[in-house]
């Protein structure tokens, strides 16, 4: 029993960090079909018939794109765009912001639309007195040239471009960027106080390969022709056999998620705790967390990638590793890899030139290639009697991956993916202060606590669990051990869903926002994703990251989790040696000091002293709360609350784990730790 209590205890305690640096790859290898399909965006083909944009005639777009041809420039990059209100007012109000994405990734630059001035003292285009040319076929046009060099940047606190020079060539100053970035911009937002752009579609990424027409001289421009609300559809040239339909066309304002019954549908009754894997136990000790983009570049292009792991498995043998934790390797919009685009797709970054799946003379690197480098990793783990976690972030998305895109375009499918509020009929509740993004020149408002690029998916609604539960189960099947999961208090916060009377919330509230939490409505989802995955998958891990110094705040998760990161220690271990003086001014309790390791470890009976961010608190009230084990800003206690030491903290912790039947003497499901992630990407 003691010999199992330190191989446990041990398990993850070395996360070896190296220093952090800054296509389409759907497959269906490795066993099971999504139930969702994870596609990325990219050129598409025309949308069935609508009653919105006039149908144009094959005649009529070929003697169109006859023209651009005639009249374009090498090396530049047209954006056609096209509003369903098409008049010159309603274009008056938008532009353009453009970057170079990669593989250099550079600041932007916002340019006009043709036909009006390019006035960069008046970055808001609020007082131009032009306007944009609306073209035959009712496009205007943005025209970036890509080999220029232009005053970029943006100037947050004076509300203008900040003068960065920004050009659109990579590093050798001679070869185009391969992926160009671009928002269409509501120009009132860019210099109004608020530091949020309002975008319609948000971020495109544009790969110029994609977009190329030659030109009369047989020269390289690039042409891509937009629609409101539908930007993150690109066409390579105007949709000629049908008509493109505007998805709001009908809306009237009702459309909204938050609150209604339809996306609420979610059976509250909790799924019985699965226990953990035996195997896994088994064979687990040290584990490595690895940032892939830093730590093996295989083949020199100066990112990390997977094959690279697999090339450093001896070493990591060698210092004795027995599970690897990989950061986030879905397709990503992020150098850290916390804002999916899609769960389903390797990003091709992470693939290797010099890997056995490129075949002899590719130079580009694919999310294909980057899959079987995966997959190759984890056969050769396992050889070797490793085990691998995956980092899989499923409380929050990008808004470039296709589930948000097709909520946001009123697909009903999709809808309920997230929260989505009205801000005309609801503004005290509905707004930016509350993490509240508005969504184009719509009524409604998505909810996004991390950031207005990663809105909050909506774990009321049973059709979201149920994606997440196939796409777990998809990463099972072909070899993942487990997962460690992000952001684990963060998928019922408290002003995100409507709580129910007998819900328990966690008050969290800080000079950097609200972040109390919903602990009933998260416990029911993390136990059902465990539930289910594990029905199927009974040797899967599951980790969790609950960001919380407060022990007893982090205790009952350990109900939905195999594990969890413990911050309780990682807060305290710093402070061991220390004598702290804590004088009581209340009560009975009398002044006295506190010995930093005895408190933490109980040997004197003592209560281990509040953190410094609770001095704040009256310190008995504070005390008693953790002695007795309340959950702070609820009338409940915890059904294993502890004395306030690491004895009473294991014992909460396992006994939530076990439903009541381990001793506190049996130290399971903890993982000491040196770093995480929201230590690692943000260096």
């Amino acid at each position: 029993m003691k010999k199992r209590s330190l191989l446990i205890l041990s398990l993850v305690s070395l996360f070896a960090l190296g220093a952090c640096s800054k296509g389409n790859g759907k497959t269906d290898q490795g066993g099971g079909t999504p139930t969702v399909d994870p596609t990325p965006p990219g050129p598409n083909p025309p949308t069935p018939p609508g009653p919105d944009v006039p149908p144009h005639t094959d005649e009529e777009v070929k003697a169109y794109m006859d023209e651009l041809k005639k009249s374009s420039v090498e090396n530049h990059l047209y954006i056609h765009y096209h509003r369903w209100e098409n008049t010159v007012t309603d274009y008056d109000k938008w532009d353009i912001w453009a970057w170079p994405l990669d593989p250099k990734k550079g600041e932007g630059f916002r340019f006009n639309w043709v036909g009006r001035n390019n006035n960069i003292d008046d970055p808001g285009n609020l007082n131009e007195t032009t306007h944009a040319t609306i073209d035959k076929l009712d496009f205007v046009t943005a025209d970036i040239d890509l080999t220029a060099t232009y005053n970029g940047g943006w100037d947050d606190k004076e509300k203008k471009l900040g003068g960065t020079p920004t050009n659109f060539y990579q590093v050798d100053g001679q070869t185009l960027d391969k992926t160009v970035g671009i928002q269409i911009v509501e120009s009132a937002t860019r210099v109004s106080g608020s530091s949020f752009w309002n975008n319609d579609g948000s971020n495109l990424k544009l790969s110029l390969e994609e977009f190329v027409m030659l030109n009369n001289s047989s020269q390289r421009t690039y042409h891509v022709f937009l629609y409101q609300d539908l930007v993150q559809k690109p066409y390579a040239e105007p949709p000629s056999s049908g008509e493109v339909v505007d998805p709001f066309k009908d809306d009237d304002g009702t459309n909204y998620t938050y609150g209604k019954s339809a996306y609420n549908n979610v059976n509250w009754t909790d799924k019985a705790l699965k226990s953990t894997s035996q195997s896994f136990l088994d064979t687990a000790g040290v584990g490595y967390q690895i940032m892939v983009a830093s730590f093996a570049d295989s083949d020199g292009d100066g990112n990390g990638d997977i094959y690279g792991i697999t090339q450093k498995l001896d070493y990591l043998e060698n210092l004795g590793v027995k599970v690897l934790w990989l950061t986030p390797i879905q397709l990503s919009d992020s150098y850290h890899g916390y804002d999916i685009a899609d769960y389903m797709t390797v990003d091709p970054k992470f693939g290797s030139l010099t890997s056995p799946n490129m075949g002899l003379g590719a130079n580009e690197h694919t999310a294909e290639a980057a899959l079987l480098d995966y997959k190759d990793l984890l056969t050769a783990a396992h050889a070797k009697g490793m085990k691998v976690v995956m980092d899989l972030v499923i409380n929050h998305t990008s808004t470039t991956n296709k589930w948000f895109i097709d909520s946001a375009q009123l697909n009903a499918q999709y809808r309920g993916f997230y929260q989505w509020g009205n801000h005309e009929t609801d503004p005290a509740h509905i707004n930016e202060t509350n993490y509240w993004y508005p969504y184009g020149s719509h009524a409604y408002s998505y909810y996004a606590k991390f950031g207005s690029s990663m809105p909050e998916l909506n774990y009321a609604y049973q059709s979201t669990r149920d994606a997440v539960s196939d796409l777990a189960k998809w990463w099972c099947s072909i070899g993942v051990d487990g997962f460690r999961m992000d952001a684990v208090k963060h998928i019922f916060l408290n002003d995100e869903v409507v709580a129910a009377n007998n819900d328990t919330i966690i008050m969290d509230v800080s000079a950097s926002g609200d972040y109390s939490s919903n602990l009933t409505k998260n416990l029911n989802f993390w136990k059902e994703l465990a539930y289910e995955v594990k029905s199927q998958y009974p040797d899967c891990f599951f980790v969790g990251e609950n960001f919380d110094g407060h022990a007893y705040h982090v205790a009952p998760y350990y109900e939905g989790f195999d594990s969890l990161f413990d911050f309780y220690s990682y807060f305290n271990l710093t402070s061991v040696a220390s004598w702290r003086w804590h004088g009581y001014s209340s009560g009975s309790q009398s002044a006295q000091y506190y010995g930093g390791l005895s408190s933490f470890l109980g040997i004197d009976g003592s209560i281990n002293p509040a953190f410094d961010w609770e001095q704040s608190m009256d310190p008995y009230s504070a005390q008693k709360e953790l002695q007795e084990g309340k959950i702070s800003g609820s009338a409940g206690s915890l059904k294993y609350a502890d004395k306030w030491t690491l004895r009473g903290v294991m014992s909460a912790n396992n006994q939530y784990r076990t439903g009541g039947t381990k001793p506190s003497s049996f130290m399971l499901f903890i993982y000491p730790f040196t770093c995480t992630s929201d230590q690692t990407k943000r260096r």
